[in-house]
């Protein structure tokens, strides 16, 4: 902290922003003319007393700027200017402290949060559309073999391949159509 930064300022008027002799309304005060010198009346009682109020500006100017100090932010240059922003100062977590950081780690956390719900919710979707296609190529398959099976079944049931299977047996085909026999109901 540098004592007395405004040293561009009078004296008279660093405290309070008006000349010396004027009251903040910018009317003369009591006992002036309006001009920058005391008038006769005034004397060297009123010289005594402004050599008090010029060390009680500097003292409320001190003051002052030790508030602004206290208040101002920490680390203002390097998020100020983003040429200091180095690899060091990322990775030393000096910008986790830093004003913006503070001023929007609540919005920082809910995007966090909304990315990783995000991420959770494709890889779960990705998870159920892989588990479907499995599931379908499975009952695309079993209806293959049920087909082929039935196919297969059919075939074994006609009636020239069981006369193939039976050659050697004494069972034959009858030649003759069938006969009804007649029921009489009592």
């Amino acid at each position: 902290m540098t004592p007395d930064k405004d040293l561009t300022t009078p004296p008279d008027t660093a405290a309070t922003g008006t000349p010396a002799g004027a009251t903040p309304t910018g009317t003369p005060a009591a006992g002036t003319n309006g001009s920058d010198s005391p008038t006769p009346s005034a004397g060297k009682a009123e010289q005594a007393g402004q050599g008090e109020d010029d060390t009680l500006e500097r003292e409320e100017r001190k003051v002052i700027q030790a508030l602004k100090d206290i208040t101002q932010d920490e680390d203002g240059t390097p998020e100020t200017n983003a040429r200091h922003i180095t690899l060091a100062f990322v990775l030393g977590g000096d910008m986790l402290g830093g004003k913006w950081f503070r001023k929007n780690f609540l919005y920082i956390l809910m995007v966090t949060a909304m990315l990783i719900v995000y991420v959770s919710n494709r890889y779960a979707c990705q998870q159920e559309m892989i588990t479907g296609k499995t599931l379908s190529d499975t009952l695309l398959d079993r209806r293959y073999k049920a087909l082929t099976r039935s196919s297969e079944l059919k075939e074994r049931t006609r009636r020239s391949s069981i006369e193939q299977q039976l050659n050697d047996s004494t069972l034959q085909t009858a030649n003759t159509p069938s006969y009804t026999l007649p029921l009489d109901e009592e």
